[in-house]
């Protein structure tokens, strides 16, 4: 395998914050906070030679499984922010790989990540093909508090809206994208919450695929201080969010 002089097994990228990625409050948005988490990932595996493109040579794919996400502070409108990204653990068909995101050096953000090897012929799990012994582990290096987690999928729900997946919610895999399903249970919450709380930690489980014109449901349930949602598809649910809530 021929990699870059560039190629570091810990790898950085920097970024202004620009007007279409903040909310309301002038504050970066959660799900583009995860599209730039994503995008560095991406950066990165293309240089480790595991790009979508190296993996599709085998007909495997990386999908995101669980990610933990501790928030002390969200960047504004063009502020400045410095994402870094390494591997914790790669054996078998299982990922874990870490973030944090730095402002003027400091650390505002952390994140550790689950991702799984899918076959997308097959659409299931499978051991990785490709060699990664180039890539350093850092076991130790950890991101955040907590680790990424099962999310409790038997809170008593409120029923919130339907939802029918169109063409724009899909991704190179030809499935609802990761970041889309933040979105839909974001937009199906309070903007009271949105725009006067202060989300802390998300926590987020993707359990089922789901596909184009598939139509789904989404379920709330706030118990103290945290809030939990869920979209299911019949009985069945894909995909798990919770919020944990500043008081």
């Amino acid at each position: 395998m021929n990699l870059p002089n560039k190629f570091s097994s810990i790898y950085s990228g920097s970024c202004e914050i620009t007007i279409d990625q903040c909310n309301t409050t002038n504050k970066l948005r959660i799900t583009d906070l995860c599209n730039l988490l994503q995008a560095v990932a991406g950066k990165h595996s293309a240089l480790g030679g595991m790009s979508y493109f190296d993996m599709q040579q085998n007909k495997q794919a990386w999908v995101l499984s669980s990610m933990r996400i501790e928030i002390e502070n969200l960047p504004q409108w063009h502020e400045n922010i410095e994402i870094c990204t390494w591997i914790e653990s790669l054996k078998g068909l299982r990922s874990v790989r870490d973030f944090e995101v730095l402002m003027n050096n400091e650390k505002i953000i952390g994140a550790n990540s689950l991702w799984v090897v899918l076959n997308t012929e097959k659409r299931r799990p499978e051991s990785i093909a490709l060699p990664h012994n180039h890539l350093t582990k850092y076991p130790d290096k950890k991101p955040t508090k907590k680790p990424f987690s099962k999310i409790d999928l038997t809170q008593a729900s409120t029923f919130t809206r339907d939802y029918t997946v169109v063409y724009s919610d899909l991704d190179v895999l030809n499935h609802v994208n990761n970041v889309k399903y933040i979105e839909w249970c974001l937009d199906s919450i309070s903007i009271a919450i949105l725009e006067n709380k202060s989300i802390k930690a998300v926590e987020l489980n993707y359990l089922k695929e789901v596909l184009f014109n598939e139509k789904v449901s989404i379920y709330i349930s706030e118990q103290n201080h945290d809030l939990f949602i869920y979209v299911q598809r019949n009985d069945e649910i894909c995909f798990a969010m919770k919020l944990e809530i500043e008081p």
